[in-house]
């Protein structure tokens, strides 16, 4: 059971991650995106989502018998490949939720961690942009990454006090 919730661990990781650049290009927050140009966020993101499917339902699937009757909606039925349908997709459902959510926390925390490692050298704001009140929420993240961000919130509430 331990290798099918590590490939489900596996598959829910690319399909966030994949989810995430896309949705990090569709709303240009460059702090999140891995690339400078939106079209290779979505480039990425569609073959991580894609991928992650291909995989899992087709080399990972326990039970190989059955990958040749796969239909569009045999994908989107719950443990339809589960050796074991009276106790869930993993061992239970409570198992499937943890590693369902573990997954997705990873994502979000590759993302923020890459995304600012590969931008750390982009300068948070342009020198015209400075004097402006430094934008709040999602929005400073289409001008700086998450950590770009924190810092500049940190030394602004310092500066006020």
């Amino acid at each position: 059971m331990l290798k099918l919730a590590l490939e489900y661990f596996l598959f829910i990781f690319l399909a966030s991650l994949g989810v995430l650049q896309i949705a990090a290009s569709y709303a240009n927050l460059r702090g999140l995106s891995f690339f400078t140009r939106p079209i290779w966020g979505y480039i990425f993101g569609s073959l991580a989502v894609v991928g992650g499917f291909s995989w899992f339902y087709t080399v990972a699937n326990p039970n190989p018998e059955v990958a040749s009757a796969i239909t569009l909606g045999d994908i989107f039925s719950y443990g339809w490949s589960n050796p074991y349908p009276d106790k869930g997709l993993i061992m239970g459902e409570g198992e499937s939720v943890f590693f369902f959510l573990l997954a997705i926390v990873c994502a979000l925390l590759i993302t923020i961690v890459v995304s600012s490692i590969v931008k750390s050298g982009i300068p948070p704001r342009t020198p015209e942009r400075m004097d402006e009140e430094t934008p709040k929420g999602l929005e400073a993240l289409k001008d700086m990454t998450l950590f770009q961000a924190i810092t500049t919130s940190l030394r602004n509430r310092k500066g006020k006090q």
